[in-house]
């Protein structure tokens, strides 16, 4: 150990006893770490630098200034090369700054070759394992921590990084609520014509449990398990709710789900088989594709999703409101909830790439991702092992467990380890 690394750990072990002994368990001899030398100093970690090197106290400030003005309190994720706590003690009306290290081996590191000690003993700062699931209301975000934010910090990571491309987001619902908008003068007949979603509960009858079918790679491993449930008698196997993506594997294995959800414009019927189930029922959306809902055999209903533009037609045609947030899977569980479905296993529900695949049946490439592209993101999956994964699949898991989480009512099941681990669920073999 360095002398640096005992002063500042003194003063940790001192305040934070527990947290000290975290720090002085964590390995910093794996990490690719080098010195780099602009007009200031920096450490690259992996590649990453932790902060700039040409003028670190002007980024650190352009850091600070995100701040508002009147607030007393402050939590910073991440210590980048320490430059924004040093900077943060220096404004007088912060009464309360939490500092959560999202990578203690890094951290650890930092403390090794750097003197942190001035900031570490302000009174005001308080050294801390942030929730993983709650955004501080004022909070600072280091960008270099988030891309090396370890396990134990990957769920607040994600929550980070969604609130960071929100503008942007954002800006892509307003010119998709223009498309929703023409897409719902197409489908304005249907919708008037179809019941809403909630009539389903006339089919469901005595059933309390629901099979929910993504179409996530290890949907495969399931196709015998399936097979046997879908041939139990009625009253004894559970409802079969597939997401639009999942069907036309299913139906290639002989697999006829009661209900099929489908959200997107874009899944068209070249997305589903050439022989439409007549026994399956199609729960569709405003802004789902016209052909889909036109040539569809079965019975059909229709839904709105939770967003404000559905507002006004839910006043002229009440129909029921499904949860969205990026992918079909939220309203397709939402959708076995509201119909009072107690007991939710989850097949294929991956947000992930295991068995170096991105969908069950498709080819490469035909959903959108492909595995061949580099992967720079992660989640853990059940054997808390990094699996890869996409921006926006890392956003929809997160998403679907605040929901999950929100639901204490009702048992939640996955049945595979090797898709990402979501929050809330229990393993079923």
């Amino acid at each position: 150990m360095s002398e640096l690394f005992l002063e500042n750990i003194n003063i940790i072990n001192q305040r934070w006893p527990q947290i000290a002994k975290e720090i002085t368990l964590e390995a910093v001899s794996e990490f690719d770490a080098v010195l780099v030398t602009g007009k200031n100093q920096t450490i690259s970690v992996n590649g990453i630098q932790l902060s700039s090197r040409h003028n670190r106290m002007a980024e650190a400030q352009l850091y600070i200034d995100q701040l508002d003005t009147n607030c007393n309190t402050v939590t910073l994720y991440g210590v980048g090369m320490g430059d924004v706590p040093s900077l943060l003690i220096d404004i007088n009306n912060l009464e309360s700054i939490d500092i959560a290290p999202l990578n203690l081996s890094i951290f650890a590191l930092l403390l090794t070759y750097t003197d942190q000690r001035e900031w570490l003993s302000d009174s005001r700062v308080n050294l801390i394992q942030p929730e993983q699931y709650q955004l501080a209301e004022n909070y600072l975000a280091i960008a270099a921590d988030l891309v090396l934010a370890d396990e134990q910090n990957s769920v607040i990571r994600d929550f980070l990084v969604m609130e960071n491309n929100r503008e942007f987001i954002n800006s892509i619902h307003l010119a998709n609520d223009r498309e929703i908008e023409e897409i719902h003068k197409l489908n304005f007949e249907a919708l008037n014509r179809d019941p809403s979603a909630d009539h389903i509960k006339l089919h469901v009858k005595t059933n309390t449990k629901a099979s929910i079918i993504a179409s996530g790679p290890t949907l495969e491993t399931h196709y015998e398990a399936l097979k046997k449930q879908r041939n139990l008698p009625p009253q004894e196997r559970p409802i079969m709710i597939a997401v639009d993506t999942a069907l036309i594997a299913l139906t290639s294995q002989g697999i006829t789900p009661d209900i099929v959800v489908t959200l997107d414009k874009n899944i068209t019927l070249q997305h589903f088989p050439a022989k439409l189930p007549s026994d399956t029922s199609l729960v569709y959306f405003p802004n789902s594709n016209p052909d889909v809902i036109n040539n569809w055999k079965g019975k059909k209903f229709n839904a709105y999703s939770n967003r404000p533009i559905f507002d006004e037609c839910n006043k002229n045609s009440p129909k029921i409101r499904l949860y969205t947030n990026g992918s079909v899977i939220h309203p397709t569980v939402d959708l076995a909830v509201q119909l009072g479905l107690q007991e939710i296993s989850l097949y294929g529900c991956d947000f992930s790439y295991p068995h170096n695949k991105t969908h069950a049946y498709w080819q490469d490439g035909v959903l959108g991702p492909s595995i061949n592209l580099k992967k720079n993101h992660w989640v853990l999956n059940g054997h808390n092992q990094r699996v890869p994964t996409d921006l926006n699949f890392r956003a929809y898991l997160r998403y679907l467990e605040i929901y999950i989480l929100a639901k204490p009512e009702i048992k939640f099941y996955q049945l595979s380890k090797l898709g990402a681990k979501i929050a809330g669920t229990h393993y079923r073999d």
